[in-house]
């Protein structure tokens, strides 16, 4: 009889340990959880280093994009786009299509044709983060919208220069180098 009384202390005392030891494991994990919520309520004055969670860094970097710092913002992204989690990637992707989308409008509205080079460049990026936001998340209107309105600011394709050639080709022979007389 007393081996089943200890046993059952036992049991109990083990049971109470192991509850201990969870409530305490939540504790630590509800102290984490609540200090990475703060962060990402004001994230302008968040730290970053390599051990930090992705959302703290997505939280960051729309807060420089909000704040006008649009290309550390796009650094900070870039270092987002390989997470493993599809529903994060395609919110990756997205911001930086429409701050890519933003940027070139900006230029086109302001200087035109002047910075055709500039203006194209990043219209082709918008395109191609906007098309994998919609591949990841085809029903994101938000996402479409940028994309139909990415491909309205797209400039046209530069004019090429007419050729002033005006001699005529007689025969194809006598164009190719090396062989005397024009003929074979």
């Amino acid at each position: 009889m007393v081996t089943q009384a200890r046993l059952r202390e036992n049991a109990a005392l083990g049971l109470l340990v192991l509850g201990l030891g969870l409530a305490g494991w939540a504790g630590y994990h509800l102290v984490v959880v609540a200090r990475e919520n703060a962060a990402i309520a004001d994230p302008r004055n968040l730290e970053l280093d390599e051990d930090t969670a992705p959302e703290l860094i997505l939280a960051k970097a729309q807060a420089l994009d909000l704040g006008g710092d649009y290309r550390e913002a796009l650094r900070l992204y870039h270092t987002l786009r390989n997470d493993p989690s599809p529903a994060f990637r395609q919110r990756v992707h997205y911001n930086m299509g429409t701050i890519y989308l933003r940027e070139a409008a900006g230029l086109w509205n302001s200087h035109g044709v002047l910075e055709y080079a500039r203006v194209n460049a990043l219209v082709t990026l918008a395109k191609e983060n906007l098309k994998e936001a919609l591949r990841l998340k085809p029903d994101d209107q938000d996402a479409r919208f940028n994309l139909e309105y990415a491909f309205r600011i797209t400039p046209p394709p530069k004019e090429k220069e007419k050729a002033n050639w005006q001699g005529t080709k007689s025969s194809v022979f006598s164009t190719l180098p090396g062989i005397p007389g024009g003929g074979p």
